[in-house]
C-alpha cells in the first residue's frame, strides 16, 4: 500500500487500508499539509504587498473593544479550518455510511490532491508574484484619522482585494484548485464505494454539493 496505489488503484488501496486497524497521524497530516500549503502560497505571492495581518494592525485591532477577541478568533481560524473541514467531511460520509472512524480516514485521505495542489500553488506564487500599488495599512489610516478603525480596515481590505483580483496568479489558483476538488471527489466515491458500495454516488453528490458550498464560503 503506497502512494502510487492511491492514484493508479484507489479502489485497492482503500480496500487494504480498511483491512488494517484504523491511524489518523497520515491523514491528520494530509488535511494540515493540503490547508497550511495554500496559506504558505498566499504569503509568497504577496510578498511584494503590505501584510494584511501585520503587527501594527495587531496592535490597533487589540485596542478597539472586543479587538483581543477578534485576534484570537482570527488565529484559531486560521489554525482549525481545516481541521473543520475534515471534520465535516468526515461527519457527511458517517452520516452516509455508518462507517463510524473510518470516515474520517478516508475524509483524510482523500484531500491528498489538495495538499499536492497546495504544494504546486507554493512553487506558482514564486514564479508570479503579486504587483500593483498598495499603500501600507497605517498609511491609509493617516489619511482619516478620525474615521472608524475597523470601517478604515474593511475599506483597505476591499482595495487589497481590488488588486489582487486581477493577477494571473488567480487564475493558477482556480483550475489548481478545481482539478484537486474533482480528483478528492473521485477518491472519496472509491473510498465509500469500498465502504459502502450502495452509497457511494449519493455520498459522494452530498460532498460535491458541500465542496461547492465550502468554495464559496
Amino acid at each position: 500500500m503506497n502512494l502510487w496505489s492511491l492514484i493508479a488503484h484507489p479502489k485497492l488501496f482503500f480496500r487494504q487500508l480498511f483491512e488494517q486497524p484504523p491511524k489518523f497521524w497520515v491523514p491528520l497530516g494530509i488535511v494540515l499539509g493540503a490547508g497550511w500549503l495554500r496559506y504558505t502560497a498566499y504569503w509568497i505571492w504577496t510578498r511584494n504587498l503590505p501584510s494584511i495581518i501585520s503587527l501594527d494592525i495587531l496592535q490597533s485591532l487589540s485596542t478597539t473593544p472586543g479587538g483581543t477577541f477578534l485576534i484570537s478568533l482570527i488565529l484559531i481560524g486560521l489554525i482549525s479550518w481545516p481541521l473543520l473541514s475534515w471534520g465535516i467531511y468526515g461527519w457527511i460520509i458517517q452520516l452516509t455510511t455508518r462507517s463510524q472512524c473510518r470516515a474520517w480516514q478516508l475524509a483524510g485521505w482523500s484531500q491528498w490532491p489538495l495538499a499536492a495542489a497546495g504544494l504546486l500553488l507554493v512553487g506558482a506564487a514564486g514564479l508570479w508574484p503579486a504587483t500593483g500599488r498598495v499603500i501600507p495599512f497605517s498609511q491609509f489610516v493617516a489619511f482619516r484619522p478620525e474615521a472608524p478603525w475597523l470601517n478604515q480596515y474593511l475599506t483597505w481590505l476591499s482595495l487589497y482585494s481590488q488588486t489582487l483580483s486581477s493577477q494571473v496568479f488567480i487564475q493558477v489558483l482556480f483550475w489548481f484548485v478545481l482539478v484537486g476538488s474533482l480528483w478528492s471527489l473521485w477518491l472519496l466515491y472509491w473510498g465509500v464505494k469500498t465502504l459502502a458500495p450502495q452509497k457511494a454516488v449519493f455520498t459522494t453528490s452530498l460532498l460535491t454539493l458541500w465542496t461547492l458550498i465550502w468554495r464559496v464560503l
